[in-house]
């Protein structure tokens, strides 16, 4: 059998994560024919078929899930040795993939990602706005960031960082509070938001104008007079053409959790990234009141 090559297995890992042969090849900053002629020279060396492709994407093989998940080990021991050894905790590197739902993505860690590449300017940040919890275990991301206390992942590192303080909002108007109400699909009836509107809807007897899964279309749809609903504070105090209907209290909070990886938090580049997650939902909540 011929020699395993170690650095093969970087094209498996980015291979597994990105589902492509080209997003792959972007990730490691190769080209997309030198993706495959390393999966398939792994493959030879293996004698073992690592991936299907299916529809264009790249999906393992039993085997393949056996080779990511010794190759993720192999990473995490790779990437603590020159923590270790090289002092990277001062040069902060590397891929660090963050998941939480589109609305902290898009509004909350986006619009505060300036800050972090000028103090850390060789990390490369992957951020996945997924309405799902995606796995940490599964190594689908390597931080996440949650609205409710992690109760399924009993081996992930979590703590809690802060809150999201909600309001009930409308477009100005002569008559807001006559205005229907927005609401979540029944497929999202679980959430906390989708329950207090639920609650609402029930106690004023009128049936909502619209159902609509995220909060950034649903502030689109009150700016054009389309209803009422509840959202966040930090969306709807700092949009000029929304009011809020309620100036005593919030109507809700939700608690905001940070997980890691027990396996990566040693590692430089996660604890950068993680101060700065913090430090920006500490920053959000002292900035953000509803009007």
């Amino acid at each position: 059998m011929p020699e395993l090559d170690w650095s093969d297995l970087r094209y498996v890992l980015a291979l597994a994560r990105t589902g492509g042969s080209l997003k792959a090849a972007r990730t490691l900053k190769v080209n997309e024919s030198t993706v495959l002629r390393r999966l398939a020279r792994l493959e030879r060396t293996l004698d073992a078929r690592l991936f299907e492709r299916t529809r264009g994407r790249f999906a393992p093989t039993p085997a393949g899930n056996s080779v990511v998940r010794r190759a993720e080990k192999v990473e995490l021991e790779v990437d603590a040795l020159r923590t270790q050894v090289t002092g990277a905790n001062h040069t902060v590197s590397g891929l660090v993939r963050i998941s939480s739902v589109p609305m902290i993505v898009n509004r909350v860690l986006v619009p505060a990602l300036p800050r972090l590449l000028r103090h850390h300017p060789h990390l490369q940040i992957e951020m996945i706005g997924d309405p799902r919890d995606l796995r940490l275990n599964n190594r689908e991301a390597d931080i996440a960031v949650r609205l409710a206390r992690p109760r399924d992942e009993p081996n992930i590192l979590a703590r809690r960082i802060g809150q999201l303080d909600y309001a009930i909002y409308a477009a100005k108007c002569r008559s807001p509070r006559r205005l229907a109400w927005i609401a979540y699909p029944d497929v999202m009836a679980s959430i906390e938001p989708a329950r207090w509107i639920a609650q609402r809807i029930a106690r004023d007897n009128r049936a909502p104008s619209l159902f609509l899964a995220e909060a950034e279309a649903m502030q689109q749809a009150i700016r054009d007079g389309l209803g009422k609903t509840l959202l966040p504070t930090f969306m709807g105090a700092a949009d000029p053409k929304l009011v809020t209907l309620d100036d005593r209290t919030e109507a809700l909070s939700r608690e905001v959790w940070l997980l890691v990886h027990p396996d990566q938090q040693g590692l430089g580049r996660i604890s950068a990234v993680t101060d700065w997650i913090v430090d920006t939902f500490t920053l959000l909540r002292s900035s953000r009141k509803p009007r």
